[in-house]
């Protein structure tokens, strides 16, 4: 394959930044093999939602921001259920897939907005290595209102549901499968309303998976057939194709998805392959390279008419370091088009779907027309970098294929066993731990232990059976944070078992949230940038040096020292000033809000309406300054509210939806104040529990 130009390289978590334009987040599901919480958690959704705070030297602010954040969006993450059971923040969903014999390989992102919509396939794990240091490659599908391929968009979501059938869920639906079909859904209606866009030009991308098959009637996928398809529909089958692979079969099976690959390419012709493969140190100079790699590749295209050319993957970047690969991607090229396939599927049979053990993968295809002064022949085929020839590959040392095992596996022992289906926490008042068993596949002898700063033994073999051997068991949970995760044993092996959260709304908020006063959530809740406010109001607890002027970034700061000083004792000052704040308040709710849930944690989230009304009750009532003031406050705070005209947007939700949900939630609250404060009324003056009392009337309406 002839190169030319440069590839666009850069850093897989720059994928994870909203473009400049796409509006507030939405929601985002991304698959992978191997899985670093830490990483997704502090980087990719950082990036995702646009935390400014560093988790490193800012913790408890980016603790604050992101918890905020991630109420108003979802998240998930769909992984091998070997590598699923990790301690992760339950507001996020880890989604276990499980495949008989078989892997979730895939490592499809799909990222939305309110104004934009990406498609991220790759050969990178959520992992430390694939995203920092592995020679890793990606596609990106880009799609919004004025442009995007739909196809590619409805083929994800496709895909995406596919890996939700595979999550065990023991005959009822998970809450956490809930959620992830209920983003997908939405992210559909969200982009039905974008105006068609018709594709013209010499470019086509599709998307080409292999998934095992899903029972009678549903066939498996082959992501060589599909990326082949594909390639024929643009015309005619390819007669040569350069395969990278950092892992292959053994000789047999290898012979095998050769042979499929050789078979379906251009008769009446020499078939010319090249296959880059690793190689390992230890060869002398002069000597034959050692490949790692099965010397089918060499002899089984010799069967199909093929030559055969061999390449040795770098290991090194340009600057010397040592960059390890583990891109996956296979090119077909015919006299009228050059296609490339990039994503996951190694060059093994699972990977490419040859038989039937299949893995789950993903590969997005691009396929570009040769016409004369075209660029992008030349463009694509530059994502190849520079390799060695191997001069004769007879006379190489083939090694054979080496163990497949992916960086950061955790596979030192046996996987889970199939009969721990899933383990939900229920938050709230009344805490439970729900868990679910398929009790033909539970071993004959277990215990699930609590992880945290103490272990607790949360259930056995012998208390389930003893309570009937239930497909769901709900056990009480007294401490008021939930477990870190679960850890089973059985037998002499250990794994840990997946935890999500039933409803991320009820999750106890973070213990540093107590030490926050009305007027410093007041202040966040009214700034133009919650982020700064975050920031500033951390900073007031890490230095206790009193109150952080920076909170109010929604109202510009008194310079004079005189001014600043003598005013905002005086109760004028604090009224005028809590009046602005107030507006800027009403200004922020009054803002498009592009879904129910994302309006509902608006007035209920961590810091939303709801509890910064508790709090101003609380402090009210605990003698926090005048019970006067504090009862006048409450009122122009459900004035505020009673104000709030929604300014709907493109693709936000409608004017008629928001009242739906807000006008029922602000009587509600009203009703609260009223019951909270009865026992103030006697305490401050006839004239303003008359104000009082009108501002109720008003807010029940």
């Amino acid at each position: 394959m002839s190169k030319g130009g440069r590839s666009k390289s850069g850093t897989m978590l720059d994928l994870w930044r909203p473009p400049q334009g796409a509006g507030d987040p939405v929601g985002c599901v991304t698959s992978t093999y191997t899985f670093s919480p830490g990483l997704f958690d502090e980087q990719c959704l950082a990036r995702f939602l646009e935390i400014e705070s560093e988790p490193d030297r800012e913790g408890l602010a980016f603790l604050l921001e992101r918890e905020s954040r991630l109420g108003s969006v979802f998240a998930g993450v769909l992984v091998d259920y070997t590598q699923a059971g990790v301690e992760h923040s339950l507001r996020w969903d880890v989604l276990p897939v499980r495949m008989r014999g078989a892997k979730q390989h895939a490592k499809l992102s799909l990222l939305a907005w309110r104004r934009h919509v990406r498609i991220i396939v790759a050969s990178a794990n959520l992992t430390d290595a694939g995203y920092r240091s592995n020679y890793e490659v990606a596609g990106v599908v880009e799609c919004s209102a004025e442009s995007g391929n739909r196809e590619v968009l409805a083929a994800a979501i496709r895909f995406l549901r596919g890996l939700l059938r595979l999550v065990p869920a023991a005959g009822e639906p998970l809450p956490e499968v809930v959620r992830c079909e209920g983003f997908l859904a939405g992210v559909e209606k969200q982009v039905r309303i974008w105006a068609e866009v018709r594709r013209r030009g010499t470019v086509r991308r599709v998307l080409a998976c292999t998934l095992p098959a899903g029972g009678p009637g549903v066939s498996g996928r082959s992501a060589l057939a599909e990326a082949l398809d594909a390639c024929r529909g643009r015309g005619g089958s390819p007669h040569g194709a350069w395969i990278a692979s950092p892992f292959f079969d053994t000789d047999e099976e290898t012979s095998r998805v050769t042979a499929a690959l050789c078979k379906t390419m251009a008769r009446g012709r020499t078939r010319e392959l090249c296959f880059c493969v690793p190689a390992s140190g230890g060869a002398e100079k002069g000597a034959a390279p050692r490949l790692a790699a099965p010397k089918s590749l060499l002899l089984t295209p010799r069967s199909y008419q093929g030559s055969v050319a061999v390449q040795i993957l770098p290991d090194v970047d340009p600057d010397k370091n040592r960059r390890p690969w583990h891109a996956k991607m296979l090119a077909l090229l015919s006299d009228g088009y050059s296609a490339l396939a990039v994503g996951s599927s190694n060059f093994t049979c699972a990977g490419m779907g040859v038989t039937e053990r299949r893995n789950a993968e993903a590969n997005l295809v691009t396929i570009v027309d040769r016409v004369s002064y075209g660029r992008e022949v030349g463009e694509l085929e530059s994502v190849w970098p520079d390799m060695e020839d191997v001069q004769d590959p007879d006379g190489a040392e083939w090694l054979g294929a080496r163990p497949e095992r992916e960086e950061e596996e955790a596979a030192l022992g046996p996987p889970l066993p199939a009969g721990f289906v899933s383990a939900t926490y229920r938050a709230g008042d009344a805490r439970h731990i729900v868990m679910r068993f398929d009790a033909a596949q539970l071993p004959s002898d277990w215990r699930v232990v609590a992880c945290g700063r103490d272990e607790l033994e949360l259930v056995t073999a012998t208390v389930w059976r003893e309570r009937g051997s239930p497909s769901s068991l709900e056990m009480a949970w007294a401490p008021l944070q939930p477990p870190e995760r679960f850890l089973v044993a059985w037998g002499e092996h250990e794994a840990f078992l997946p935890l999500n959260v039933e409803d991320g709304r009820r999750l106890p908020p973070p213990s540093q949230l107590e030490t926050m006063t009305a007027e410093d959530m007041l202040l966040i809740l009214a700034a133009s940038d919650p982020s700064g406010a975050f920031r500033a109001w951390a900073r007031q607890q890490r230095t206790e040096s009193g109150y952080e002027s920076d909170l109010d970034s929604a109202v510009p700061v008194d310079l004079d020292p005189l001014r600043r000083h003598d005013l905002q004792a005086t109760y004028l000052h604090r009224i005028r000033r809590r009046a602005r704040v107030l507006a800027q308040l009403r200004a922020n709710l009054q803002r498009p809000v592009w879904g129910r849930q994302a309006l509902e944690w608006r007035l209920r989230g961590l810091v939303g309406i709801e509890p910064l009304a508790d709090r101003l009750v609380r402090e009210c009532a605990q003698g926090n300054g005048s019970v006067e003031e504090g009862l006048l406050t409450l009122a122009d705070f459900l004035i505020v509210l009673h104000e709030v005209d929604y300014q709907e947007g493109d693709g936000s939700l409608p004017k008629a939806d928001f009242e739906e949900v807000f006008r029922p939630f602000l009587r509600g609250l009203t009703e609260k104040l009223v019951r909270e404060t009865a026992g103030l009324r006697e305490r401050v003056p006839g004239d303003v529990v008359g104000f009082w009392d009108r501002t109720v009337e008003r807010c029940r309406k």
